[in-house]
């Protein structure tokens, strides 16, 4: 799975493009890194994700992915796996 940070324009997203192995516990690990600087912390169940569009400008089928509080931090190009 490919995770994005949210960012102000898609250029800027997409400088932020890593993959992950699809699974719930590497997406929270990856996103803890990435808010933590900011000094929120967050309990799994803060974790949503929901399909949002398909953005052809990159050819992902794309998921929000939010943090209740917090509000978006990014895109995956798929749902979790498993």
């Amino acid at each position: 799975m490919k995770f994005r940070e949210h960012r102000g324009a898609l250029s800027e997203s997409m400088k932020t493009v890593v993959d992950l192995d699809g699974s719930l516990d590497a997406l929270l690990a990856h996103i803890r890194k990435t808010v933590h600087p900011f000094g929120y912390t967050f309990v799994d169940e803060a974790l949503t994700i929901s399909l949002y569009c398909f953005d052809d400008r990159i050819g992902w089928n794309t998921y929000l992915v939010t943090l209740e509080g917090y509000g978006p931090v990014g895109f995956t190009d798929g749902p979790l796996l498993g």
